[in-house]
């Protein structure tokens, strides 16, 4: 992406109201946060969440490193790419195998204990994961994979942090784009004068109060495409009839 057009993208999304953008150090290998930095780093009301756990071997494959030293490591140069003081929201990406979650999100917390983390997340978490991390720091969110096609996280995840009131952060809430194409869903937004986006990420929100979808996009029409979907409730025959398409 050329970075010109991103900065100038990421502004425009501010001023359109944009409250939270969540990124990660390994996204770009860096230079997403570096981007998000240079247009945002300024910016009043706009929450700036990542994370730091996950490796890209060679650039292009995924792997987990929860040691201590790696978070700390990660979140100093997370730091510097986003031109922040001190990080809002700071999540593990996933949890390592080989490293006990206690262990991980230790640093956490120590972190947060010298004031350079306001929040704690995590990601790629289950419900027994959840409630591991909870007696260890305040988990106030969960980022996982989501949408109508992928709802595992219904069954008992989703339940639990509603009564807790922690956030759910919503990735792939568009399927990657892949549910926008499906026939059923076109037919039921053309059905309410809405766009096959605005009903995915509307069936997120209407269903699940604390959730919050990050649907990514390079593109200012389908930023305010997506936008206007926080101000529909779908009701529930629509709910329904979603429902059931998987």
């Amino acid at each position: 992406t050329n970075e010109r057009e991103a900065i100038e993208f990421l502004k425009f999304a501010a001023e359109k109201s944009v409250e939270f953008f969540d990124t990660a150090n390994v996204y770009g290998l860096g230079r997403n946060e570096e981007l998000i930095g240079k247009a945002l780093s300024n910016k009043e009301n706009v929450v700036i969440a990542t994370k730091a756990g996950c490796t890209r071997p060679g650039g292009v494959g995924w792997g987990t490193d929860g040691r201590p030293e790696h978070i700390k490591k990660a979140f100093q140069e997370s730091l510097q790419r986003l031109n922040l003081k001190k990080i809002f929201l700071y999540q593990l990406h996933a949890p390592d195998s080989r490293i006990p979650i206690k262990e991980s999100l230790k640093a956490f917390k120590e972190l947060k204990d010298e004031g350079l983390i306001e929040h704690i997340g995590v990601s790629n978490f289950s419900l027994e994961q959840v409630k591991e991390a909870q007696k260890i720091v305040d988990v106030v969110s969960v980022q996982n994979h989501f949408n109508i096609a992928h709802k595992w996280d219904e069954k008992d995840l989703l339940p639990y942090l509603t009564k807790e009131n922690i956030a759910y952060l919503c990735y792939f809430p568009l399927g990657s784009g892949r549910l926008l194409k499906n026939s059923k869903i076109i037919e039921i937004a053309q059905s309410l004068s809405f766009t096959p986006s605005q009903i995915v990420l509307s069936w997120i929100t209407t269903r699940w109060p604390t959730a919050i979808p990050i649907p990514g996009t390079s593109k200012k029409e389908h930023l305010i495409e997506n936008l206007k979907a926080a101000d529909i409730k779908l009701p529930d025959n629509i709910i329904k009839k979603i429902d059931s398409l998987f």
